[in-house]
């Protein structure tokens, strides 16, 4: 009996992690690049009112955090969103065309279309494969899912040429799962960021 209960548990928390709807995601500090607060549908909002203007805060969901911060090494990478935990890297050291996600026992792989070329990416997770691109290919600012298959999704700076803020639509079918959008985020702002 608690077999059963338990397939019908991962089962409840695979439909969770496919329905989380990425929104946003901003760097925690203004002037650093290596912790970022993730924002999904589910988070907190409280109206706002300062000189006459509302607006809404959102609180975050998650968060997105450099692994070795003190070596500043860009290769390892550890998220949280809504209670789900994973990790992206790159997986070659020399060689920022490859990186694999993970959460639990799913694996999502990520390379780039091209050699030398880092504004198209080939996204699967063995049963799906999604082509993610930079919309122009000289300005990594604005990315999007290519075709139509399984809706749309995008993600660009909120602000102009500031990457420590970025807007996400997510319109994707359930078919799509929580960590191929988290992989097709992640790719967009890193590659977004001028890491010198």
């Amino acid at each position: 009996m608690y077999k059963n209960i338990f397939v019908v548990f991962l089962l409840l928390c695979s439909q969770v992690l496919q329905a989380q709807s990425l929104s946003g995601i901003s760097t925690r500090w203004s002037d650093e690049l290596t912790e970022w607060d993730i924002y999904t549908l589910e988070g907190d909002q409280e109206i706002l009112e300062e000189d006459g203007e509302e607006y809404i805060e959102v609180a975050p969901t998650g968060q997105l955090m450099m692994r070795w911060q003190m070596d500043l090494n860009w290769a390892e990478w550890d998220f949280t969103v809504d209670g789900v935990q994973g990790s992206m890297r790159q997986l070659w050291k020399d060689d920022p065309t490859q990186w694999e996600l993970r959460i639990g026992n799913e694996v999502v792989t990520c390379r780039a279309a091209w050699r030398d070329d880092l504004s198209e990416w080939r996204i699967t997770n063995n049963k799906k494969t999604l082509t993610w691109r930079s919309k122009y290919r000289r300005n990594l600012n604005e990315w999007e899912l290519r075709g139509n298959t399984y809706g749309a999704f995008y993600v660009y700076t909120t602000f102009l040429n500031d990457p420590r803020d970025w807007t996400i639509v997510d319109e994707l079918d359930n078919e799509i799962p929580f960590s191929m959008k988290m992989a097709m985020t992640f790719l967009a702002v890193y590659h977004g960021l001028d890491r010198q």
